[in-house]
């Protein structure tokens, strides 16, 4: 729940950094989900500092919780996160596993399906995610099964969906990855994401091979388009 989720909570007008519309339905399902969600000692709050701390905390206080919090940026391709194998031997054994993994986001991620071997990619749009809700929740909910892992790349509904799991099936494990993949399979979406080039070497050892492909392709382009501005030149 970070900044998109506790402004809708509170009623704001307008979208989120990601183009995703506020609406009072999205706001009251994210409430419902937050106070179920955060009562549960498998769930962890992520711990973020940001002007709107005293709203999350006047959510926690309204439902009398106790919430167990875990690093907001856990997850996300950022430059602190680089520094070291922590995040990519997280990444690995989340690839290498054995149970059913389940993707939930837009076709622009695509490439997570060789990343992570998903079994099942379910789509949403790039914005305005929430407008296709019962269906994605439909598609969701036909995969559920013990031991599942479930994957959310779909900003502000992911909080929903995953209670929406949770209230069927507690022996799932869901995780909202939120910014966490842009970088390697799109465009910088945050400011302290690393560059493409940056991300790409630290991830290689799991990253689909076309995209190593790719770049040695686009690299090998470039220099045959230099070499023969150069021979036109001479």
């Amino acid at each position: 729940y970070g900044d998109g989720e506790l402004l809708c909570m509170l009623g704001a007008k307008g979208e989120n950094c990601d183009f995703h519309s506020y609406s009072p339905r999205l706001a009251k399902l994210l409430q419902i989900s937050f106070a179920k969600l955060l009562d549960s000692k498998k769930v962890f709050l992520a711990d973020w500092k940001d002007n709107l701390i005293d709203a999350r905390d006047s959510f926690i206080k309204m439902y009398n919780l106790e919430p167990k919090f875990a690093d907001y940026e856990c997850f996300l391709t950022v430059e602190e996160n680089i520094k070291d194998n922590k995040l990519l031997n997280f990444y690995k054994i989340l690839k290498n596993t054995n149970s059913k993994k389940v993707f939930v986001g837009p076709e622009k991620l695509k490439g997570v399906k060789e990343m992570f071997n998903i079994e099942d990619f379910i789509t949403v749009p790039s914005k305005n995610a929430f407008d296709d809700y019962d269906s994605i929740k439909s598609k969701l909910i036909s995969t559920l099964d013990d031991n599942n892992i479930y994957m959310f790349c779909c900003s502000m509904m992911s909080c929903v969906l995953i209670n929406d799991l949770m209230e069927l099936n507690q022996n799932v494990t869901c995780l909202d990855i939120g910014s966490g993949l842009d970088p390697i399979f799109s465009y910088k979406s945050r400011p302290k994401q690393p560059s493409q080039s940056l991300v790409h070497k630290y991830y290689r050892p799991i990253l689909p091979d076309y995209l190593i492909k790719d770049k040695v392709q686009k690299a090998a382009s470039i220099i045959n388009n230099l070499s023969s501005f150069s021979n036109r030149q001479g």
